[in-house]
């Protein structure tokens, strides 16, 4: 697995939202992956309440990015992460994290290479749908995640 970054003038990574007056965040390492089909549909999680996300979520501690990459994806979706290649960074505030405190997610995106994996079930809160970019970009519950999308298409664009 390789980590190239395909803009690499990006020396901050973009803010998603703002902060909520009065609330304390704290940073939270957080990865996530951008799978395209042969028919160029990008693999999605749906979640309780119909959020969209892409499949990721937080480092454990210890955790390098990829590990925690190919974790998360065979929890969230069933598919074992074959290929990663870094994207895009951005910074994504979070509050309505049930149970859990606010935080303002440092988002690691990859573009990558998943495989099905029939011993792995994804997670009961996450139902794994591929998605037609234009189908998934206004549904993706995430600022963040939209941009990424964008960042993907607009790399996927550019070698054509």
């Amino acid at each position: 697995m390789g980590s190239v970054s395909s803009h690499p003038g990006d020396a901050l990574p973009r803010q998603f939202g703002q902060p909520a007056a009065g609330i304390a965040y704290s940073e939270r390492p957080s990865v996530y992956g951008l799978a395209a089909d042969g028919a160029g549909r990008i693999l999605a999680c749906r979640r309780s309440g119909g959020r969209v996300v892409l499949p990721g979520g937080g480092l454990a501690p210890g955790e390098s990015a990829l590990q925690a990459l190919a974790r998360e994806l065979a929890e969230e979706t069933g598919y074992r992460l074959r290929a990663a290649f870094e994207l895009c960074r951005a910074r994504q505030y979070h509050t309505r994290r049930i149970g859990k405190p606010p935080v303002n997610k440092l988002c690691h995106f990859y573009a990558v290479e998943v495989e099905r994996d029939p011993a792995l079930a994804s997670e009961a809160d996450h139902e794994p749908v591929w998605l037609a970019p234009g189908a998934l970009l206004p549904a993706l519950t995430f600022a963040s995640h939209r941009w990424a999308l964008q960042r993907l298409q607009a790399c996927r664009n550019a070698r054509r």
